[in-house]
């Protein structure tokens, strides 16, 4: 169905004045009800703020497509409106609406209104022809313009739909970042009359895998991801690499990139892939970080189980003697202790082991491993075998990330200097040249290093033991660092600076449970603590200021209030994406808060991970819970008292209990 079908002169108003986007929708419908396709104003009215309040129709960039599918509507029908002095309407960019077009679509199977809103996105994403529309001098005009626009693009509409594009998600923790980015840009590519598939590569594991059949036929493929990504089943397609978050916040712009054609092929060198794909270059930093993640995501389920059935172990021998042992005092103490110990004992390796693949793909495995096992050797280095020095630390998380890049780059350097092997020898450098000269290269390097890391391993227990205790020895080193710890959680929500602080507390852990620490990491318990904060003030002030927040906010946030307490952090990031400069401040100040209480009353965490779910294993677990609930309200009455009302129509209230009690207040 055309646009100018749907879309007559006598429909077109143009330099009108509006106040609010209240005003707006009105005016529109009022419009709309001139067409003579309504058969209940009011009802399809009502449902054109009902679909407002799931989220904004403000797509951005001045433009404005509220719709209406409703059984009030007879036929198709389009309304335009154009307010050159624009109007606030809670737009995604925050930028006022000039040009509004509302759409009327039957209740039928046919669901006309997307493939109209998809058509007319289209159209409207070339931002010098929306700058002609919002200038027409008349309406006759203003339809001329939506016509030409439609016939010059739809030769270029059909052949979009025909192509298909593939898409890989993935994050570091593999949680919500994965799952958004794949949402988004299956919405855009809808948007666009676009064929997609996506991949997404979680914590479960892939799911909704690309096959072979799927990778022959794509005319680019989309990998938005932090983490590793097996690349080379892409060798000889168009390939696009980026990271996670322009999956979500760029969906759009990568959709369009991939049409246009202008993107390099991948190449995959001796049937393995180099994760330094040309078509987006990422800066030094961002590929550093982006191979850090990589390990980080992969030792976590040997931290997060070996670190649990360790605190079960001390758990079992509570109230025996001597304290010193305890853990490994009972039989069944033991046994969990042993299967603890034996995956934690892991987790420094697969670390290293996963930023090597991440840099040098599957030849930095092995090279990484045997890097990762030299980083947990106290006695390997040239200080104790050629001089007899002892350390009294092994290189441990520090060493194991020294090693995971060196082994990544070795390699690469490996294949560099092999490049030029003949074909038919090309099978020795995967079976020979990479382990041999790979493990016996990061041997020496950590023969030399694990010297200068183990002094720094040493100067990193002293300083978590230093903060383990500063609870009860030194009270303003608690609060500072407890407030800090918690606060980095809550600024950018899964980001680069909470997952440092992430990855200091399991550092922590580390280090306590290397020690025999029957407590665990104060460090640890205010990282996790200062990361449940934000979903679960969200969710409370979506519960206690209900007319501050949509109705789709207010069913979210219930679905926050779990993931808060299962310590994902994630559920805060759609709230923070609409209104940052509000809710970063006050999650990371309510965040700061319970870390500092948790520091000051000696709360411990032995378990990176679970949130309210590993309560009985944390120490002074009474002062902890009371942390949560004190950090929680701070924010979320800040929250509730900073944010602005919404109008009525867009909150859809209805019998509210806490709306009725703000509006007595007063």
């Amino acid at each position: 169905m055309k646009i100018a079908d749907l879309l007559k002169v006598e429909s077109i108003v143009l330099n009108k004045t509006l106040q609010d986007k209240n005003e707006a929708i009105n005016e529109l419908v009022t419009l709309m009800q001139t067409t003579g396709v309504l058969r209940d104003v009011e009802k399809y009215r009502k449902g054109v703020f009902a679909r407002e309040q799931e989220s904004t129709t403000g797509i951005g960039e001045g433009i404005a497509i509220p719709h209406c599918k409703s059984d009030a509507v007879i036929k198709p029908q389009i309304v335009a409106m154009v307010a050159p002095q624009g109007v606030d309407y809670q737009s995604l960019d925050g930028e006022p609406a000039k040009l509004f077009f509302l759409i009327a679509a039957p209740n039928s199977e046919d669901n006309v209104h997307l493939e109209v809103l998809a058509k007319l996105s289209a159209m409207l994403m070339d931002f010098d022809f929306t700058e002609k529309l919002i200038a027409a001098t008349s309406a006759s005009e203003f339809l001329r313009l939506l016509e030409e626009k439609a016939d010059e693009g739809k030769k270029e509409i059909e052949e979009k739909k025909q192509c298909k594009i593939l898409a890989v998600t993935s994050c570091p923790t593999g949680i919500a970042h994965t799952y958004m980015a794949a949402e988004g840009l299956e919405i855009a590519a809808k948007k666009l009359g676009v064929a997609i598939k996506v991949e997404t590569r979680g914590s479960g594991g892939a799911k909704n895998s690309l096959t072979a059949e799927d990778i022959e036929q794509a005319e680019c493929i989309i990998v938005a991801a932090d983490a590793t990504v097996p690349l080379a089943r892409f060798k000889g397609k168009k390939l696009i690499q980026t990271k996670v978050a322009d999956g979500i916040h760029k969906a759009e712009e990568l959709i369009q990139r991939a049409l246009s054609g202008n993107v390099a092929t991948y190449q995959a060198s001796s049937g393995y892939t180099a994760e330094n794909v040309s078509t987006e270059k990422l800066s030094f930093g961002r590929q550093l970080y982006k191979h850090l993640m990589s390990g980080v995501s992969h030792m976590l389920p040997f931290i997060i189980g070996g670190g649990i059935l360790k605190a079960i172990a001390f758990l079992c021998d509570i109230g025996r003697t001597p304290v010193e042992n305890l853990g490994n005092i009972t039989k069944v103490a033991q046994l969990f202790s042993t299967i603890g110990d034996a995956a934690f004992a892991m987790f420094l390796p697969i670390f290293a082991m996963y930023i090597a693949y991440s840099i040098a793909d599957r030849p930095g495995l092995v090279v990484g491993f045997a890097g990762g096992i030299l980083a947990t050797n106290a006695k390997f280095n040239i200080a104790t075998l050629c001089f007899g020095v002892q350390m009294n630390a092994a290189p441990g998380f520090i060493g194991a990330i020294f090693a995971g890049f060196a082994a990544g780059y070795l390699v690469l350097l490996l294949k560099k200097v092999t490049e030029k092997i003949p074909d038919n020898l090309d099978g020795i450098r995967a079976t020979f040249i990479y382990p041999l000269g790979g493990v016996l290269g990061i041997g020496l390097i950590m023969f030399l290093f694990n010297v200068p890391f183990s002094y720094i391993g040493e100067g990193l227990e002293w300083t978590f033991n230093k903060l383990a205790a500063s609870s009860e020895n030194n009270l303003a080193l608690a609060a500072v660092a407890g407030f800090i710890f918690g606060a980095m959680m809550s600024i950018d929500f899964g980001g680069p600076i909470n997952k440092a602080a992430y990855v200091t507390g399991t550092a922590a852990i580390a280090t306590a449970i290397a020690n025999g620490s029957t407590i665990g990491s104060n460090v640890m318990a205010a990282v996790m603590i200062g990361g449940m904060i934000p979903p679960l003030a969200i969710a409370l002030s979506t519960t206690i200021a209900p007319q501050k927040w949509t109705k789709k906010q207010r069913s979210d946030g219930l679905v926050n209030y779990l993931m808060g307490l299962a310590f994902i952090t994630e559920g805060a990031i759609p709230y923070a994406a609409q209104d940052a400069k509000r809710i970063i401040p006050c999650c990371a100040l309510g965040a700061g808060i319970a870390g500092m209480m948790s520091m000051l009353f000696g709360c411990a965490s032995p378990a990176p991970h679970g949130g309210i779910f590993v309560i009985p294993v944390v120490h002074n677990w009474y002062w902890y819970l009371l942390s949560i609930v004190v950090g929680t309200i701070v924010a979320a009455l800040l929250l509730s008292f900073l944010k602005k009302p919404l109008p009525a129509e867009e909150a859809e209230l209805g019998n509210n209990w806490a709306a009725k009690l703000w509006k007595k207040k007063k």
